[in-house]
């Protein structure tokens, strides 16, 4: 099955999160000082991000497989 664009897109959405979340806050965490808490202001707009394209790619694979 050939994969749209958007779902190449999603793809590589959710793979350069990961790195950002396991590498680069990893390091930014190690960074902190001790006691400080970590405040993630960040997630929601990342998550509402991936989760809108997620939506997307699901809709158009459903939509694909229908035809």
């Amino acid at each position: 099955m050939k994969l749209t664009v958007m779902q190449w897109v999603t793809i590589v959405a959710i793979l350069a999160y990961l790195v950002y979340e396991f590498y680069f806050v990893a390091q930014w965490e190690k960074s902190l000082p001790e006691g400080d808490p970590v405040i993630r202001a960040d997630l929601p707009f990342i998550w509402g991000i991936l989760l809108i394209l997620i939506v997307i790619s699901v809709f158009q694979f459903i939509r694909k497989r229908k035809r």
